[in-house]
């Protein structure tokens, strides 16, 4: 029969992490491992979603993720949006750095 053992905390006098917190550092972590800046925004994007966005980058239809967004925002916008060929000449007119 096993016995039961109550584990006693590391550093009981510590506060734990608050959600934002763990993001934080999981950011940084995932910024190091990866050995690159991370994009000005960052998203929770489901596995899925991600998988497709690894997809594409790996078929060379984008080069990073940002890359990936991008395109997709505007091919969402001219695709529901009526008024959308306006808003997208001016996009292509500012060049794809400017908001």
């Amino acid at each position: 029969m096993s016995k039961i053992y109550q584990v006693k905390p590391h550093e009981p006098e510590e506060e734990l992490l608050s959600a934002e917190d763990a993001w934080e550092d999981f950011l940084s972590l995932r910024q190091a491992l990866d050995g690159r800046q991370m994009p000005a925004a960052t998203f929770q994007i489901d596995r899925a979603t991600w998988t497709l966005m690894r997809e594409l980058i790996a078929a060379g239809v984008a080069q990073d993720e940002d890359e990936v967004i991008s395109k997709a925002v505007r091919k969402l916008y001219t695709t529901v949006y009526p008024r959308a060929r306006q808003g997208v000449i001016a996009l292509h007119e500012a060049g794809p750095d400017e908001p």
